[in-house]
């Protein structure tokens, strides 16, 4: 039985990293990142401007990460990918995945077709948000530290062949550990 939870900025690599472990080990594949998104389309909002009313209005996150940590609670054999999901489902494998910042400005900018200034502008402001927000929400001051996860990988000049083979290797290596305790 396998929970794994993945962390990474915005254009690290986490929704198609975590597609791709999902599908090499038979796992459900989950991602905050598109329910927050979905969640945005319902109320008729771009990204941004979601976040933005997130930033005002809890009950949006909250909604949200209730339903991360039920799924943690109910389920095996998948991959969850979100900001903190590794916090609301503490028995699962912790992965981070971390990019140099100019290449993830421009990976985003790309898959969503906006301009790169806009693109960092933005993803900025939303970044600095949802730090303000998990610090009020859960005193969760260093999210993103490395401390929180049982392995990191920098995606910045990895391909995704390569990041897979690293994280299927890892993740076999753990649960053999795991079989032994």
């Amino acid at each position: 039985m396998v929970k794994i939870t993945l962390f990474g900025l915005a254009g690290t690599g986490t929704s198609t990293i975590g597609k791709m472990i999902a599908s090499t080990c038979g796992y459900d594949f989950f991602s905050g990142g598109l329910m927050f998104r979905d969640m945005a389309k319902q109320k008729n909002m771009d990204l941004y401007e979601f976040s933005e009313l997130c930033a005002k209005d809890k009950k949006y996150d909250i909604e949200l990460d209730k339903k991360i940590k039920q799924y943690g609670i109910d389920n095996d054999n998948f991959v969850f990918e979100s900001r903190i999901c590794w916090y609301f489902i503490p028995d699962s494998i912790k992965i981070k995945l971390s990019c140099d910042d100019n290449i993830r400005f421009e990976r985003i900018s790309k898959r969503d077709q906006k301009d790169l200034g806009y693109v960092i502008t933005k993803t900025k402001e939303r970044e600095l948000s949802e730090r303000d927000r998990y610090m009020r929400y859960y005193g969760l001051e260093d999210y993103d530290s490395n401390l929180h996860f049982d392995i990191v990988v920098d995606t910045s000049y990895k391909t995704e062949d390569e990041i897979l083979r690293i994280l299927v290797r890892f993740i076999e290596s753990y649960q053999k550990k795991r079989s032994r305790i």
